[in-house]
């Protein structure tokens, strides 16, 4: 049995070496020159972030200070739901002994 294979071997393209010292700063300058304007850009966004976290902290303490409000009208209602059931108790009881009496 023929068990031959063939392949075509497919080199990679090779690549063009400019003057080394010429190339090498000019690339070291295109490099520094992108670095920086991507150092730029994220102190930007970090500025934004920034920005956006001090929103957010005054949203939340305005949040907190609402709650804290609500709470206390929460407090407020249970008091005065304490007191109108107790005077309800109080009247069923005065009712109770209105009918026991009327019944004898």
């Amino acid at each position: 049995m023929d068990n031959h294979h063939s392949a075509q071997v497919i080199p990679f393209p090779a690549r063009s070496r400019p003057a080394p010292a010429e190339d090498s700063a000019l690339r070291l300058r295109r490099a520094l020159t992108a670095l920086e304007a991507a150092v730029a850009n994220q102190r930007e966004a970090v500025a934004t972030w920034r920005g956006a976290m001090g929103s957010l902290d005054g949203t939340v303490r305005g949040l907190q200070e609402s709650l804290h409000a609500y709470h206390a009208r929460l407090g407020g209602l249970r008091a005065q739901v304490d007191a109108v059931g107790e005077t309800a108790r109080g009247l069923e009881a005065w009712a109770d002994e209105t009918l026991a009496r009327q019944v004898k």
